[in-house]
């Protein structure tokens, strides 16, 4: 009677044991996740998070130490903006090793990550806009584009999307709101059970989405406006340059329009699954490569600035020697041009 009762023990303890592991096993499978799925995705995140960072980080030290490029007051923005999506990189790095380890490790620290991230992207946005009606005043009124962003006034435009910035970091950071990474669906999301998470992704959404519309209302008056003046400026540069700016713009602001309505959207637009979270995400990280990417490839300026700066560097003074006399060369021989060739126009 005894041997029963210990044999029934006995067989209760490793039921108990083995049920849980089984349960594990069917979730894992039901949701497409494995370990292996695990360290393959957490380690691409963590190379592609560091990619963009590196890539962009190329572009803004180019911007930053070109005289003729950092007082343009696009290109403040658009230093402005790399400064947003590289701080974006650091916690989908984070997020990468979350994914590994399938862990936060601490709650506080999956929401600090939430705090980085999210803020920086509302600024990201609203910076986009800002970038957009830029190009539009520039090109229509010089008279309105001093007026809007002359002298330091480019700094105010700065300030009004450093207040989005902080706004979402004191919500996303206060005990009634959060967005914390999950690591086993590989994706982000706001945190429901809190009062205030409804509202401030409402919000988010609002900016984003509807941001990225009022961006290409103000591209599409871009494009009517060089349409309409294509006879005069056809052959001046900076009617090319114009053109290769409505390229990039209209690349990104493409991109930025499908990640952020799916992204507010994916209920009703895509599958619910694993699979569909894991690539907004991606999109999410690889929204930071796309604005150097496509700076690298249309932007010539930017081009010739890296690769003079990659030559002297693994030239030395011989290079820079040899480019020096060149230029005094091009100078004795080249005869005088009038102001306006002298302009050069680098977007």
């Amino acid at each position: 009677m005894s041997l029963l009762v210990a044999t029934t023990k006995l067989s209760s303890i490793l039921t108990s044991t083995v049920i849980p592991i089984e349960v594990e096993e069917e979730v894992i499978e039901e949701n497409g996740r494995t370990i292996q799925t695990d360290w393959i995705i957490g380690i691409l995140m963590m190379v592609l998070s560091l990619a963009c960072a590196i890539a962009y980080y190329i572009i803004l030290s180019t911007i930053y130490k070109d005289k003729e490029l950092s007082r343009m007051a696009s290109y403040r923005f658009m230093f402005f903006l790399g400064i947003f999506d590289i701080a974006q990189c650091f916690p989908h790095f984070v997020t990468g090793i979350f994914t590994i380890k399938q862990s936060v490790f601490y709650p506080g620290l999956a929401q600090a990550m939430g705090v980085i991230a999210t803020p920086c992207y509302v600024a990201y946005a609203v910076l986009t806009i800002f970038l957009s009606f830029n190009r539009l005043i520039q090109l229509s009124s010089p008279t309105l584009d001093k007026y809007f962003f002359g002298g330091n006034r480019w700094m105010i435009w700065i300030g009004a999307a450093s207040v989005f910035w902080i706004g979402y970091m004191i919500a996303l950071a206060s005990p009634w709101a959060t967005i914390r990474y999950i690591p086993d669906w590989y994706s982000w999301d706001y945190d429901y059970d809190l009062p205030g998470s409804f509202y401030v992704q409402k919000c988010e959404m609002i900016i984003e989405v509807g941001g990225i519309f009022i961006s290409a209302i103000f591209y599409s008056l871009i494009i009517y406006r060089l349409v309409k003046t294509k006879k005069r400026f056809l052959i001046s540069k900076s009617y090319n340059a114009e053109i290769k700016v409505l390229i990039q713009a209209t690349v990104i602001t493409v991109y930025c329009t499908v990640l952020n309505v799916l992204w507010h959207n994916y209920s009703w637009m895509l599958p619910q699954n694993l699979w569909s979270y894991t690539a907004l995400n991606f999109m999410w990280i690889l929204n930071s490569g796309v604005y150097p990417i496509i700076y690298f490839i249309v932007n010539k300026a930017l081009r010739d600035r890296i690769g003079v700066k990659r030559s002297t560097t693994v030239i030395g003074g011989v290079s820079v020697f040899q480019r020096q006399e060149k230029t005094r060369i091009e100078r004795t021989e080249t005869p005088k041009t009038s102001s306006n060739e002298k302009i050069r126009v680098i977007t």
